[in-house]
């Protein structure tokens, strides 16, 4: 069976689930942290950045900072790329909303009644 990675416009689209979408989002957070702390900047190179964000295309990423404008997205020398410590602030930001939504949405379980059904 195959499987495929959802990128970060998936993460974030109104129809992920919220638990999902954390995680998601978390591991999308810790890969950029890990990138900028390989290539010593705030600005990686935009072709890894892509790609650990599993998109295609620079405008993609461009899109999504025009929808969410404090992920930090910026283009730089005419590529599109993320400053790491504002995405990862905001990042976790999201991640706790999706938290908290995940929560809200958890039905509540109800208490069976003492009452013999017999």
């Amino acid at each position: 069976m195959a499987r495929t990675k959802p990128s970060l416009a998936e993460a974030l689209s109104p129809w992920s689930a919220p638990h999902d979408a954390a995680d998601l989002l978390e591991g999308f957070r810790l890969s950029i942290n890990t990138l900028a702390e390989e290539q010593h900047t705030g600005l990686p190179d935009s072709p890894r950045v892509l790609n650990a964000l599993r998109l295609c295309k620079g405008t993609e990423l461009a899109a999504l900072g025009g929808d969410w404008p404090a992920m930090g997205v910026r283009r730089v020398g005419g590529a599109w790329t993320l400053d790491a410590r504002q995405f990862d602030l905001w990042a976790q930001g999201q991640i706790s909303v999706f938290r908290r939504r995940a929560e809200a949405a958890q039905p509540t379980v109800q208490m069976q009644s003492r009452m013999s059904l017999i």
